[in-house]
């Protein structure tokens, strides 16, 4: 993986952007099991370790902003790395994850 300057989001910013754009593309990149417990309503599913592979599928244009997110932050970090390696330029992890959104007081689906 080539080192990369991540972009970082937090939640009150990642809020106001979803409340503005119905179309952002926001990514939860944690495993099955903590999908199926808690999620963001209008976020796709797709686990780091598969995502290099996947997304080309799902958002095709490299310049769309992408946020992804995972519990806490960490992998969503690794995943930004993932995507900016296979090309794509405009990638923000999530600082805090869906805890540190739902800890805000925002929606979860569960």
């Amino acid at each position: 993986m080539t080192d990369h300057k991540i972009k970082t989001i937090n939640v009150h910013e990642l809020k106001k952007r979803m409340d503005n754009d119905s179309t952002l593309c926001l990514i939860d990149v944690r495993e099955d099991e903590e999908w199926q417990e808690q999620r963001i309503p209008g976020a796709l599913h797709l686990q780091k370790d598969t995502l290099a592979g996947k997304i080309a599928t799902h958002e095709p244009d490299l310049e769309k902003p992408i946020y992804l997110h995972c519990r806490g932050g960490v992998r969503s970090l690794t995943a930004a790395g993932y995507l900016m390696d296979v090309g794509y330029t405009n990638v923000y992890s999530v600082d805090g994850g869906i805890a540190e959104w739902a800890k805000a007081g925002y929606p979860v689906q569960e």
